[in-house]
């Protein structure tokens, strides 16, 4: 429970709100405790993680925006033309400082937010330092709290993300296990878009400990104490390769092995395996060392018995399949291997173990990240003039009707509109709920607990829970933060009096945040459809190239290369994002939703028997292959890059030369037979590449020019 990310998190929030509510409850200084605790919650919702150096910077940089953010507010308050241009430009500007990193986004927002939080009390504020020192103080202290958490804990990130890789491989692998169940007519479509939503998650996990290791670096390269973590978060990276592998069709093993239980044995090989990665994220989080289950070389060995058995089996089964389960038998086996050696990560060291680090380190490079947004294709861009005009909007409303408590418009409006509509809808709904509940839960407490001390305790009480539901579940967390607002503003003798005001302004501020992501520069995701899809073929096909070199020169895990695998996994999981965001969006703006699909499960197919080339790269010396294999990248990397073309004009185009397509075809398949075991599997590969190239152009014909009729079939997985 100690080293639960939620509890210990919450224990630093704990202990932060005490440090303000008892201080000022011991010298009955109770209008003292709004500001103080804004100032807390904006401090912790702009901070993100780093080393403890890279922390101090940040707080510097962040006390500089909130210095300015709450200043601007107290000396334009009394004049609205020039506070609404100020609002409007402060807005745009902090929302494109996002471009540098994340830690500058989180700066940006909580900006933003101290700034609102200024506006909610400028109109008692006897001077023009008041509220920005209580705000700025708040902030402080939790600033100060959460490094002397850091100094006693300093590698606790590190640990807590890299054990959230582990448990994400362990939800992949079960993912991957339900394919090896094999049923009659087999449709692995469903299962295939299920992996490929598994895998994202994956993907995120890995990006996220990528960010940490990058915060601890000097521009990539990582030392001291997290480069024991570094080597194991490379093993993990190369177990997702293996993981997102696949080796043949799997509706075909299906086919021919119904009737046999070594489906069956693979399937439980990868529920093991699944199992010992969430021991692996245990070991982790608890710093223990991870014991290796013995089960799972149990398990192996039983199915190496039953690959044994199928040989020898009369009628023999096809070789050609019995094959495929061979190279899969080697896979799982490294995986676990791989798993062997997190206690001594060191036996698997790269020989290159820099990280890709993009974040700028000088002004000069800062501006220039800063000027590239500058462009209507730019999605930050447009969020940033979105979110801009939709707060100064705000702001009208409020002058225009004079309301009171008007300033939570621009709060809800804030925290909903966000730089899509399915995300801000999915916050408009947990947004309106969570108000709703923690109104009508608020109005009985306040009534039954009418001491300002037992309220005080209700009120650190809601902070903490706030913080331990935000990032998983924002109705919650609004509920508790609504409560929060309802006993602070009662310590000013308000409690009952904002109730109406926050409701309502809640509903004016989610309709603004609405119709801005709506009718202020839409990003409608089936027109970006086809861009994404592009730039998921491109990842695919840099990744594949970068794996065939590797088939002459032999096995090396180089910094170009890990960038191309994970750029290829990431577009994937951006083109599923995607996707799942356009479902959300209204009826009108949706098209090509099963050929999107579909396209969707053949690019993840083609990620995943590229995976399977990667995984299993070796040296190949004979020279007669490497003309075959090149002469099948070539036809395969020029299909590719046709259909990029073809997705990026939005035009259809002509379809290659069939015969020479389906010659080629034939002569990878006939090599089968004659060749090692890793000749076979590369020709084997290309060929499952090959034949799914003519569907991959169909379906870019019909989303290209919008005639999505089309109805998925098994043909491909």
């Amino acid at each position: 429970m100690w080293v639960n990310k939620t509890l210990n998190y919450s224990l630093l929030m704990l202990i932060t709100l005490l440090g303000v509510v008892i201080p000022t409850w011991y010298f009955q200084q109770h209008t003292l405790v709004t500001p103080l605790i804004l100032g807390v919650i904006a401090g912790a919702l702009a901070e993100s993680d780093d080393s403890v150096f890279g922390r101090l910077k940040a707080i510097v940089v962040t006390f500089i925006c909130f210095a300015i953010a709450s200043f601007s507010v107290e000396l334009l308050f009394n004049t609205p033309w020039l506070f609404a241009l100020g609002l409007f430009g402060s807005t745009f500007g902090f929302i494109l400082l996002g471009a540098l990193a994340p830690k500058y986004a989180s700066i940006a927002f909580g900006s933003l937010l101290i700034a609102i939080y200024t506006m909610l009390g400028a109109h008692e504020s006897p001077n023009i330092w008041y509220q920005p020192v209580l705000l700025l103080t708040g902030a402080a202290w939790y600033y100060l709290m959460s490094l002397a958490w850091q100094l006693v804990w300093p590698l606790r990130p590190v640990q807590q993300s890299l054990a959230g890789v582990f448990s994400q491989l362990a939800l992949h692998l079960q993912a991957k296990a339900v394919l090896f169940h094999p049923v009659s007519n087999m449709t692995p479509q469903p299962m295939r878009l299920e992996e490929a939503r598994r895998n994202a998650q994956t993907v995120d996990a890995l990006n996220a400990m990528k960010n940490v290791f990058l915060n601890r670096s000097k521009r990539g390269h990582v030392d001291g104490t997290s480069d024991r973590f570094l080597n194991i978060y490379f093993i993990a990276q190369d177990i997702h390769e293996r993981v997102s592998s696949s080796h043949y069709r799997y509706q075909n093993l299906a086919d021919e092995f119904a009737r046999s239980d070594v489906l069956f044995r693979f399937k439980y090989i990868l529920e093991s395996l699944a199992c010992a990665c969430r021991d692996v994220a245990s070991a982790i989080e608890l710093g223990k060392p991870y014991q290796h289950d013995d089960k799972v070389q149990q398990a192996l060995l039983e199915g190496q018995a039953a690959l044994t058995y199928l040989r020898s089996h009369n009628p023999p089964y096809s070789s050609r399949l019995l094959a495929q389960l061979d190279y899969l038998f080697v896979n799982l086996t490294t995986i676990d291997k791989q798993l062997n050696n997190v206690n001594n990560p060191d036996v698997t060291r790269l020989d290159e173990v820099t990280l890709d680090d993009t974040n700028p380190h000088t002004l000069k490079a800062m501006w220039q990240k800063i000027s590239g947004q500058f462009h209507l294709d730019s999605l930050l861009f447009r969020h940033a003039f979105r979110l801009a005009l939709a707060l100064t909007l705000g702001y009208g409303v409020i002058q225009a009707f004079q309301f009171e408590h008007g300033f939570w418009i621009l709060l809800t409006t804030l925290f909903v509109c966000q730089p899509n509509y399915s995300a801000t809808k999915q916050k408009l709904v947990a947004r309106v709920a969570g108000t709703f509940a923690g109104l009508l839960i608020g109005v009985p407490l306040l009534a039954l607990f009418p001491s300002l001390a037992s309220q005080l305790a209700f009120i650190v009480l809601f902070g903490v829970l706030f913080f331990a539901f935000r990032i998983n579940s924002y109705g919650f967390a609004t509920c508790f933060i609504t409560l929060l607002v309802l006993f602070c503003y009662n310590q000013l003798g308000e409690g009952y009096a904002v109730i109406l005001p926050r409701l309502s302004d809640t509903l004016i501020g989610c309709g603004i945040a609405v119709a801005a992501v709506m009718y202020i520069l839409p990003d409608w995701q089936s027109r970006r459809l086809p861009k994404a899809m592009a730039m998921a073929l491109n990842a695919n096909q840099q990744y594949l190239a970068q794996i065939i070199a590797q088939y002459r020169i032999g096995k090396n895990d180089s910094l170009s290369y890990r960038i191309a695998r994970r750029n290829a996994h990431n577009q994937d999981a951006s083109l599923a994002a995607a996707i799942s965001n356009m479902l959300i969006e209204p009826g009108k703006y949706r098209a090509c939703v099963d050929e999107s699909f579909r396209f969707l499960t053949l690019n993840h197919a083609l990620l995943s028997y590229i995976s399977a080339l990667g995984a299993h790269r070796t040296r190949i010396s004979d020279e007669v292959t490497h003309q075959l294999i090149s002469q099948a990248h070539r036809d395969i990397y020029a299909y590719l890059e046709q259909l990029q073309q073809q997705l990026l004009q939005r035009t259809p185009a002509p379809i290659p030369d069939a015969a020479q397509h389906h010659a080629l075809s034939a002569r990878l398949a006939q090599w089968r037979d004659d060749d090692n075991d890793t000749i076979t599997l590369v020709l084997q590969q290309l060929e499952l590449i090959h034949r799914m190239l003519p569907e991959l152009q169909q379906l870019a014909d019909k989303i290209v020019v919008g005639q999505c009729h089309f109805s998925s079939d098994e043909h491909a997985s």
